[in-house]
């Protein structure tokens, strides 16, 4: 963690650097090479002009506070074994320190040999822990042990980096002029493209898990597509472990989040600054007149879902945590249709937070509830087709 006798900010102060962690499936090697291209192209407008400082590392001029480690995977078969070996070697002019690593699963594969779907949890955890991402987070480091250098996860279908690394910067910023702590995680969320049909549905679901995190940061899930994890000073990885298998092989995020938070010093924010914009995948489809997505915050069930998603509730009688089951409260809750029905049904509270009642479960309920009621009311006003 930071230590107080760091000052910001000023010449004599700390930087914030990023190493954004790629996984990146592997159909063909022109598929690969054109997506890798694409974004390390995209990436050096993660930065606003002015947060871009430049070094030059082998006679090439690149980002001094940013770097890229791509994990080129896919299941494993002879061909893409070759596919990969002919990756490993790819090279790009950009202004991007990057590195490729490349691996397999499943059957004769580099990781989880035993898996038949794909094994998300491992596929983060081996990309993380390489010799090339160490190598990378040294070389970011420099001779400046003082520099805060987060792990930026992200997908490959992202489209718009959005600025999201000149956010992050403010939001260090912002936090470390409140009490001298920098965020331990961070998110701004992911939203799709303008102009697809399912925009406003991702923007709304964004929304609600800001109000939701003002009331508690961990109430909420922090998206695979973008989030932030602070890396340990003197340490050249992450050392807590993506790899949960009562969680199945998915739920990459709040595995590793709900581990992070027993760090000392731990705080977390998820904020409502600019999101990264990706691809819209084929399963999200919409419901809820065209304004809830799948994974939107604005259904009950996925509510219910990010609230303990990263181990913060326990059972009042039990004093263990919550499963699939025990979310009904959360559900009926946020569903109540009047006010005096959920102040009567939040004097039913079973859960804990740290031995005391979550009242602030409640609470954040409660915000999500209004967001929700607001939006319905609103979309009833708007003139019809």
């Amino acid at each position: 963690m930071a230590s107080a006798s760091r000052n910001w900010p000023g010449d004599q102060g700390f930087k914030v650097k990023f190493l954004i962690n790629i996984p990146l499936k592997v159909d063909s090697v022109d598929q690969a090479q054109r997506r890798c291209g694409y974004l390390l192209d995209e990436i050096i407008k993660g930065l606003r002009e002015q947060d871009r400082t430049y070094e030059f590392v082998n006679d090439r001029k690149v980002l001094q506070d940013v770097a890229v480690i791509f994990g080129m995977n896919g299941k494993h078969t002879p061909e893409l074994v070759q596919i990969l070996q002919e990756l490993a070697t790819f090279r790009y002019s950009c202004k991007v320190n990057f590195a490729i690593i490349t691996y397999t699963w499943g059957s004769g594969g580099t990781i989880a040999q035993e898996a038949t779907d794909t094994p998300f949890q491992d596929i983060r955890e081996h990309l993380k822990n390489s010799p090339a991402t160490r190598n990378l987070v040294e070389a970011l480091r420099g001779n400046d042990p003082r520099s805060l250098i987060y792990f930026s996860f992200v997908d490959s279908d992202t489209i718009e980096f959005n600025f999201i690394y000149s956010e992050y910067i403010q939001i260090v910023r912002e936090e470390w002029e409140k009490d001298k702590i920098p965020p331990t995680v961070m998110s701004t969320g992911y939203e799709f493209l303008p102009g697809d049909k399912r925009h406003i549905a991702s923007w709304l679901d964004r929304t609600v898990r800001t109000a939701v995190a003002e009331v508690y940061p961990l109430f909420v899930y922090y998206p695979e597509p973008n989030f932030c994890v602070l890396v340990r000073d003197t340490l050249n990885t992450i050392e807590e472990s993506f790899i949960d298998r009562r969680r199945g092989n998915i739920m990459e995020s709040p595995v590793l989040i709900s581990r992070v938070k027993t760090r000392a010093n731990f705080k977390a924010v998820f904020s409502d600054r600019n999101p990264i914009i990706i691809d819209a995948p084929k399963r999200f489809g919409l419901s809820g007149k065209g304004l809830v997505t799948g994974q939107s915050t604005l259904s009950g069930m996925t509510l219910a879902q990010g609230a303990n998603c990263n181990k913060v509730l326990t059972h009042k009688h039990t004093m263990r945590g919550i499963a699939g089951k025990d979310r009904g409260f959360i559900i009926r809750l946020f569903n109540c249709k009047s006010d005096r029905e959920f102040n009567e049904m939040s004097k039913e509270n079973p859960y804990n937070m740290n031995g005391e009642e979550a009242t602030m479960l409640v609470n954040a309920i409660k915000e999500a509830r209004e967001c929700k009621n607001f939006i319905y009311e609103f979309e009833k006003k708007l003139p019809k087709d």
